[in-house]
């Protein structure tokens, strides 16, 4: 495995019958799956500090194996984008369809709104001619008992 593949072109599995050798700085090492161009399918253990350590898989694969898993990693790669685009319409469709739900309904809890600002304003307007009327009955209600008082 080269120097230069990096960390997207490998992947960890998890066997614990795989004990390999500890890395050269003794810790423990992880047994992981190469999938670059030269080597798909082949297990090797991983330090993650340090990157490859050694083979499991002393053989590499022979030539129809080494074809079949690049095809697979390859068409596990596009659906794996295609599945990300896919979701990522379903979210876009989602917040169109919630953004016009709340259009609607805020669509017609604005009327609403409209209708009550105009009854409040309505009981306002009546609140001020009831109590004007309060006020010129009270006031001929004074005039008269002065006159009465002034008369007597």
């Amino acid at each position: 495995m080269s120097s230069t593949q990096n960390s997207s072109s490998a992947s960890v599995f998890d066997n614990s019958n795989y004990e390999g050798p500890p890395c050269h700085c003794s810790q423990p090492i992880i047994p992981c799956i190469s999938w670059t161009d030269e080597n798909p399918g082949r297990r090797y253990f991983n330090r993650e500090l340090h990157g490859f350590v050694v083979w499991i898989d002393k053989d590499r694969p022979c030539l129809w194996q080494k074809r079949s898993l690049l095809e697979a990693r390859d068409k596990i790669r596009r659906q794996s984008h295609e599945i990300k685009a896919l979701r990522d319409a379903v979210d876009k469709a989602n917040a169109q369809v919630a953004a016009l739900e709340l259009s609607r309904t805020t669509g017609s809890k604005i009327e609403f709104l409209k209708a009550v600002e105009e009854l409040l304003q309505q009981n306002v307007i009546d609140s001020d001619k009831k109590f004007r009327s309060f006020v010129v009955s009270s006031w001929g209600g004074f005039l008269l008992a002065t006159a009465v008082l002034v008369y007597v």
